[in-house]
């Protein structure tokens, strides 16, 4: 007699069990990794923006009225602009420190801190039009992406809420990226809490 042994049924859950536990396990591995990818593009982004500064800095001695001014003549791709991990892929109403689409049709992700009203207030920039150097110099935060804790844009945000929590990436002046605790007191900010 040909008797064909198949799965019982006992088998066949203890296989499904072990898939789906294998899933549970590895899916925040893989959330986790699809976010060090984006924050990593992000940086790029964040240095390839400070190179352009300095370029337009050099030409004009001084910082363009807004961010996107230098996607005319020193940024080849506009995408630089956008965050990979803005939900709105930059097509935000905005204002003149987070500008959206306000100047780029395509839209811009990142903070231009130079526009900060507050930052101006600590005297981190002077007023516009010209910014002045910075008052750390090239440790001076001038474009910062705030989409690596928070999912939506305030235009009216104006400080830190109290119940934020996470990392916002920094471009200073010299071209480098660095991590700020968002929950920090902005008047509590200085360079050396840079990480």
């Amino acid at each position: 007699m040909d008797r064909r042994r198949g799965f019982t049924l006992i088998e066949l859950l203890v296989v499904i069990a072990i898939i789906v536990l294998l899933t549970v396990i590895l899916l925040p591995v893989f959330s986790g990794a699809r976010a060090m990818a984006r924050r990593t593009a992000c940086i790029s982004n964040l240095r390839q923006i400070g190179l352009a500064l300095n370029l337009y800095r050099q030409d004009y001695e001084e910082l363009p009225p807004y961010l996107s001014r230098i996607a005319a003549g020193y940024v080849k791709e506009s995408r630089i602009f956008l965050c990979p991990s803005d939900p709105n892929a930059g097509m935000h109403a905005g204002n003149e420190r987070m500008e959206g689409t306000l100047y780029l049709p395509s839209g811009v992700s990142y903070d231009y801190v130079p526009r900060w009203i507050v930052a101006q207030e600590l005297g981190w920039w002077e007023a516009p039009p010209k910014f002045g150097r910075g008052r750390w110099d090239d440790l001076t935060p001038v474009v910062g992406c705030q989409w690596h804790w928070a999912r939506t844009f305030n235009a009216h945000w104006n400080r830190n809420q109290p119940n934020a929590r996470g990392w916002q990436l920094i471009l200073t002046m010299s071209g480098s990226v660095r991590k700020v605790r968002v929950e920090e007191p902005v008047e509590a900010f200085t360079p050396e809490k840079y990480r």
